[in-house]
């Protein structure tokens, strides 16, 4: 049995919702809209955080109207 890990989605809910409203999403319109700081969100998007504040879920939950398991997954690791 393999280590398991939370992965972050957030570059999978960009890509959704560019599809659904038809538009680029740049990372510039999410910082502005979420006000998440730019260094989070670029380890989030590069699958490098190590923590998460609940008040950043809640913001990313906002923005891409979802839950906060689509948002995050538990898979193995190969």
């Amino acid at each position: 049995m393999g280590e398991w890990m939370i992965q972050c989605r957030l570059r999978e809910l960009k890509g959704a919702k560019a599809r659904q409203e038809r538009r680029r999403i740049p990372y510039a319109d999410i910082l502005a809209q979420t006000g998440v700081n730019k260094n989070t969100l670029t380890r989030l998007a590069n699958g490098r955080a190590g923590m998460v504040g609940l008040s950043v879920v809640d913001r990313f939950c906002a923005y891409f109207n979802c839950q906060p398991g689509d948002l995050f997954i538990y898979i193995e690791q190969e």
